[in-house]
């Protein structure tokens, strides 16, 4: 099921007010009485139970929380603290903010249904009915906020639930991991406490792995919250001895109007006043926790990594799997010159095909518009006469083709700059002030930023895809910067409200889509949630840093996007085959004229086309031990590393491709390439139906190809190869 199907379902659940008809399904023990007593918190008097052949959970009645779970005859903790929910409402006649505890009035309950029902009180004023529906189907619960009805002159913020499950250390071996820059992992003991601080533009908000896992005794519980505007709580809290280890969300129904945002403007947060929306999210917030088994096993998360990668969308193409993708950097307004004009990005592409022997290309032109990069949006209408005409640029389109390079443009449809002939206050966003958002000066222009919704609800948007369209004849592809940046944007124009969520689907989802329709796939920056199955590539995406409750770096989101998605790391245009091959990223570097092409193939054969052969591959197990990092991957292929020295190998199918900044690979069932950034010797097995005595060897140069000596020895095709100098090695002589 992809994630579409996934927000659209309902939660599955047991309802269990029908207790007795519970107690006729195959269960497990309930928690003894000293286990309950441990808990930091009374057990409920009268429980609300739900329970099915794989699942028991216990409800506390009063709060609407889970007390505890029992899953293969072992138990998790819910919330242990005996804090209730807290919501934050707005009063808006006088407008004022209020933090008030959720006490649950009753319970509406099915065969398979529970829902808390919460009749919140400000001032003692009734301020609005609060349904949260959880669902139990199989070993999966799926926690929503399903109804809220508001009274007049009042509006519901968010409800914070920081603790749904919990491990505590004096239980015993217990461990937690969290995915974000790229997942980490910790076990109890070993852990310090620590709390995740709002992120600076997104709050709660993890947006490019909402995933949190806990466990202990051989099971777990995986925590995904698909709420793309819902906040995570991924916490450790306590002394040694006494730690806990909490899984929570903030449920968000509306964006509050009272906070303080900050704009990326370069100046101080603005903050809204007695005028300002608390705007209105438009998506069910909604969490889902399903519990797994993972006995015996050294690296538990891996278990609820596979759970929830198998739930991920596919990529929406395939185009980009293989490809060599670069972005030429042409002209900022504040240079006095180009980096590149049209007629040498035409001479670098022709470079990278005759040192890659004409690998597919993917070429994204930059600073072609206006007065360069970040110049003259939303308007494509005037080309910047440093770099070329527009016919050198029509040219340069096509007579990439004799390359095997997809060339295309580098846009942005997030900012506008009043260069721009048809700028236009009316799709721009506003900020919580009600003023216009003006943001910051990237390259000599200040952009302005565009509220999404309303610049594709009026047209704006559908006008200027078919202007590019028809203008500029690209095709398969083209890189809108900032788009994945921000997923969620919100606006605050009174006249048009809109939150981040219906500008992403309102928005930037059908700029993709009206691409889509064109033959064009739309990349764009940094690899986030909400566009996993809408984006197959990004230029970046999650770094590798230090666990911040003193764990270790693990490749959850290399396991868990691993063929729903491509992106980038950190961005900082260097090569780091090792990282970058392990973590599963390929990130697509900034070239110019006077770019060492030695870097480009540096980038080609030690990162780019390793990557092309194993970033699909399933991860099957991961191994650590000392310095030395394993992924096992499904068809006998793997990658180790070793973070002492920065070693690597990978294997496909049992044969090595890759080893220490050098590589040994297939480009195809007739070429082998040899690489590597010291002069060293290599080799690789024969491949199956080649014969020996036909098989030619050529160094690839920016002159031409020129022949080089290739020996076999016990089976193996052995190569010498200078320092960033590729050879390839053909079936035979019709192949070169």
């Amino acid at each position: 099921m992809n994630r579409r199907d996934l927000l659209a379902a309902a939660a599955t659940l047991t309802g269990s007010q029908l207790l007795s008809r519970a107690l006729c399904l195959k269960t497990a023990s309930s928690p003894s009485s000293s286990e309950l007593r441990r808990t930091g918190r009374e057990a409920p008097t009268n429980p609300l139970i739900l329970r099915n052949s794989d699942v028991e959970v216990i409800f506390d009645r009063k709060d609407g929380l889970p007390y505890s779970y029992r899953y293969h005859n072992q138990h998790l903790w819910g919330e242990s603290e005996g804090k209730p929910i807290e919501a934050i409402f707005c009063r808006l006649d006088p407008r004022g903010y209020q933090t008030v505890t959720l006490e649950s009035n009753h319970v509406d309950s099915t065969p398979n249904v529970a829902k808390f029902v919460f009749k919140a009180k400000c001032d003692g004023r009734a301020a609005a009915e609060i349904r949260l529906r959880y669902e139990l189907e199989g070993a999966t619960l799926v926690l929503t906020m399903e109804e809220v009805n508001e009274e007049p002159g009042f509006e519901l913020i968010e409800a914070s639930l920081p603790q749904i499950v919990t491990v505590r250390e004096e239980d015993g071996p217990a461990w937690m991991a969290e995915g974000r820059d790229g997942g980490s992992f910790v076990r109890l003991e070993e852990a310090r406490a620590f709390r995740f601080p709002d992120d600076r533009f997104f709050g709660r908000v993890s947006t490019e792995l909402p995933i949190g896992m806990v466990g202990r005794n051989g099971i777990g519980c995986v925590m995904e919250v698909t709420g793309f505007m819902d906040g995570i709580e991924t916490e450790i809290r306590g002394d040694a001895g006494h730690r806990n280890a909490m899984l929570g969300t903030v449920q968000t129904h509306r964006v509050h109007g009272g906070r303080c945002y900050d704009m990326n403007d370069g100046g101080p947060p603005a903050c809204g006043d007695s005028g300002t929306p608390n705007l209105i999210v438009g998506q069910t917030p909604r969490v889902r926790f399903d519990f797994f088994s993972c006995e015996g096993q050294p690296h538990p998360w891996m278990a609820g990594a596979k759970i929830v990668r198998e739930r991920m969308p596919g990529s929406p193409t395939q185009f980009f799997s293989d490809r060599f993708l670069y972005i030429v950097a042409g002209k900022n307004k504040v240079e006095p010159n180009p980096r590149t004009t049209f007629a040498q990005s035409r001479q670098l592409i022709r470079d990278v095909a005759m040192l890659t022997d004409s690998a597919s290309q993917t070429v994204f032109i930059s600073g072609w518009d206006y007065d360069g990069q970040d110049t003259g949006y939303p308007s494509e209408d005037k080309i910047n006469s440093s770099l070329g005409t527009y016919n050198d640029l029509l040219k340069l389109i096509e007579d990439g083709k004799r390359w095997n390079a997809n060339v295309t443009l580098n846009t942005n449809y997030d900012d506008a700059y009043k260069s721009s002939p048809i700028f236009n206050d009316a799709f721009i966003a506003r900020r919580p002030d009600g003023k216009v958002w003006k943001s910051r000066s990237w390259d000599g222009d200040t952009s302005y930023i565009v509220g999404m919704a309303k610049f594709m609800e009026d047209g704006w948007g559908s006008r200027r895809i078919a202007y590019t369209m028809e203008k500029f004849r690209i095709s398969n592809s083209i890189l809108v910067d900032a788009m994945s940046y921000f997923p969620t944007r919100n606006d605050w124009d009174p006249e048009r409200p809109a939150s981040g969520y219906r500008n992403l689907v309102d928005g930037k989802y059908r700029i993709v889509e009206e691409f889509e329709r064109h033959g064009v796939s739309v990349t764009s920056e940094v690899l986030r949630y909400p566009f996993v199955g809408k984006l197959a590539v990004t230029m970046n995406g999650p770094g590798v840093s230090a666990c911040p409750f003193d764990g270790e770096a693990v490749p959850l989101a290399a396991t868990i996007y691993r063929g729903a998605a491509i992106w980038g790391s950190s961005g900082d245009n260097s090569i780091h085959p090792q990282r970058e091959i392990f973590w599963n990223s390929r990130s697509a570097l900034w070239f110019q004229a006077d770019t060492d092409r030695a870097v480009v193939t540096d980038f080609y054969f030690l990162v780019a086309l390793p990557f092309s052969k194993l970033h699909h591959l399933a991860v099957e197990d991961f191994e650590s031990e000392g310095s030395i990092r394993r992924l096992i991957l499904e068809h006998n292929s793997r990658i180790t590393m070793d973070t002492a020295n920065d070693s690597y190998v990978a294997a496909v199918n049992g044969i090595e491709i890759a080893r220490d900044d050098s590589t040994f690979c297939p480009l195809d069932a007739n070429r082998v390439a040899f690489y590597s950034r010291t002069p060293r010797e290599l080799q690789y097995p024969l491949p199956s139906g080649w014969n020996a005595s036909k098989i030619a060897a050529w160094r690839l140069t920016l002159q031409g190809r020129v022949t080089h000596e290739v020996r076999f020895v016990d089976g193996m095709i052995v190569v010498h190869v200078d320092a960033h100098q590729p050879v390839i090695v053909y079936a035979n002589e019709n192949n070169a």
